[in-house]
């Protein structure tokens, strides 16, 4: 078993070469980062337990260095939900001159939940005066004109193509939580968008946090250092809980349970193999490199949405992809009140993997496995890659790995992962689409 810094250190390789960020910093992140988890803010109207920010561990010490990462970085947050909320603490975290200075969503109480969180977490680093608290159809857009240098982009996905375009047009560096889009349209505007912003040296990173996972990173790099031989085949199968559901009351019109609970709606969310299930076609797609999908077909039917969930999202989508270098992909994601858990296989001419337990199975050799991350400091990962994100904007420095090189690497990744996932709902709807129909040429790096 690893220790916590061991867990930290194989997904920040990027992060601890950075001399914008602070030495206090990088020691104590792990302890404060493991409350903040992506499940863990995502549920209700952004109700943290006050115990999340004595876990969090916002110490004297780590906010006493002021302007030690440079100038400050103005923050803004669109979409106030929980885990937004979370997103704008972890970039006060790994920033000790970040500041917190506008929030918008399409309800106040969201916004005055978030302020009153991240005030009582930040402290001076939040500075989102009650002019600077946009609410209404109209605030991603006061937000992106109000004088950030930097957006969080966490409201509802069917917003991010738009609030990407309206970031990158006023020269803002972003942050996008998954998926992309929703729909071919979206994922034609939101690979233009990346385009601009490539053009323009503008960083926009992306929440695939399974990306700076110490035992996930370890596990891919022994495959493609070829443990298991030459990929066969991916079986990518969920089978978790109903996704967070706010009952309202009866008073609400449908439009408002429509955009409170967008997650279980396809017109918001895109559903739960796209909202869900994009993080697991990552990693996929991270295994495969420039491998293309060049089929995709639906088995079996999707499910009816569970009984007595609200929203329209069917209960279970199932599909097979097949790639241009033979290899395929089985898909499925089933979100119940009765679910069995999931497995994440890769198996190869000599050898299997298993990227969610870790391990991997080589011929004629005892079986290895990932180094554990400690108890309680899984949720690093969300912290690390917000770490490096606002590294790369402080270094000025592109980001790149073994495929590709650029300010919106990351980026790129999260649009060929929603492009992937939005194949594969289509074709469990009995629809169709060419993978280079979805996403730009240069969105194949």
């Amino acid at each position: 078993m690893s220790s916590s810094a061991d867990c930290y250190s194989v997904g920040r390789r990027q992060v601890d070469s950075c001399p914008h960020l602070s030495g206090a910093h990088r020691m104590s992140t792990p302890s404060r980062a493991s409350a903040l988890t992506r499940r863990s803010l995502l549920a209700g109207a952004c109700t943290l337990p006050a115990a999340a920010f004595e876990l969090a561990g916002l110490s004297e010490r780590s906010l006493a260095a002021d302007g030690a990462g440079g100038r400050t970085l103005r923050v803004g947050l669109i979409g106030c939900g929980g885990r937004g909320t979370g997103a704008a603490m972890q970039a006060a975290i790994a920033d000790p001159a970040v500041r917190v200075v506008a929030l918008a969503d399409l309800f106040e109480d969201q916004v005055a939940s978030s302020a009153g969180l991240l005030a009582h977490a930040l402290g001076d680093r939040f500075e989102a005066s009650r002019e600077r608290r946009y609410v209404g159809p109209g605030a991603a857009l006061d937000l992106v004109g109000s004088g950030v240098d930097v957006v969080i982009l966490a409201g509802p996905p069917s917003t991010r193509p738009a609030h990407l375009e309206a970031a990158v047009a006023a020269g803002l560096h972003v942050w996008c939580e998954t998926p992309a889009a929703i729909d071919p349209a979206g994922l034609s505007r939101f690979a233009a968008a990346l385009d601009a912003a490539e053009a323009s040296g503008l960083v926009v990173a992306s929440g695939l946090c399974s990306r700076f996972s110490s035992p996930t990173v370890s596990t891919v790099e022994r495959v493609l250092d070829g443990a298991v031989g030459t990929i066969r085949s991916i079986s990518l199968h969920h089978d978790g809980g109903l996704p967070w559901w706010k009952p309202l009351p009866e008073t609400a019109s449908a439009a408002e349970q429509l955009e409170r609970n967008w997650i279980s709606y396809a017109s918001r969310s895109g559903g739960s193999f796209l909202e869900h299930h994009v993080h697991a076609l990552d990693r996929a797609l991270w295994l495969l490199g420039n491998d293309e999908p060049v089929a995709v077909e639906p088995v079996g039917r999707s499910e009816a949405p569970a009984a007595g969930h609200g929203g329209d999202v069917p209960e279970a989508v199932r599909v097979r992809y097949r790639f241009a270098s033979g290899v395929v992909l089985d898909a499925s994601c089933r979100r119940s009140a009765t679910p069995r858990g999931s497995v994440e296989s890769v198996v190869g001419s000599h050898g299997r993997a298993d990227l969610l337990g870790g391990t991997v199975e080589e011929a004629g050799k005892t079986p290895w496995e990932a180094d554990r991350c400690s108890l309680g400091n899984a949720g690093t990962m969300y912290q690390v890659s917000i770490d490096a994100f606002l590294c790369t904007i402080r270094s000025g420095l592109a980001d790149r790995d073994e495929t590709g090189t650029g300010t919106t690497l990351s980026g790129r990744r999260l649009l060929r992962a929603t492009g992937l996932a939005v194949m594969g709902r289509m074709a469990a709807e009995g629809r169709s689409i060419h993978w280079k129909g979805l996403v730009s040429p240069s969105a194949r790096a």
